[in-house]
């Protein structure tokens, strides 16, 4: 398994760095990642279904089950929060298959109300890396 650390900061309306350095694949579904974050800030339901595959499935830090069709109907509902993710590391187990780990800080109007460990599983679907699960923990502040 190789690994690739990066550790960036990512806005859900800040454009990704580019990595002259970093494994491009590893730039490659990092880029996925901005894009699942820009879909939720923009409330953007065709965005979000193109990063997320036939079969997604998302288990919250409640434990509750969210399937491709749930995520796309509920992206369009308003949030006041605003996602920052850090520490995230891409690792790849053969052909077609990364993982992504990192921190996702949640605040709203300004404050930190929620942080969260995750874990997203994507796999590479005809060239286009797609979200196939996610899974969040919740940490202490």
């Amino acid at each position: 398994m190789r690994t690739a650390l990066l550790t960036i900061l990512l806005l859900a309306t800040a454009s990704l760095p580019v990595w002259a350095s970093a494994d491009p694949e590893a730039i490659a579904v990092l880029d996925r990642e901005h894009l699942w974050l820009k879909a939720i800030a923009t409330r953007n339901a065709a965005l979000l279904g193109t990063i997320l595959a036939e079969n997604f499935v998302h288990i919250n830090y409640r434990g509750e089950i969210a399937y491709r069709e749930q995520e796309l109907a509920n992206v369009v509902k308003p949030k006041p929060d605003a996602h920052v993710t850090t520490e995230q590391t891409v690792d790849f187990a053969g052909n077609g298959t990364a993982v992504v780990h990192g921190l996702d800080t949640v605040s709203q109007r300004g404050k930190m109300i929620l942080r969260l460990r995750y874990t997203d599983v994507y796999v590479k679907l005809r060239g286009r890396w797609m979200a196939l699960s996610a899974q969040e923990t919740r940490i202490a502040p």
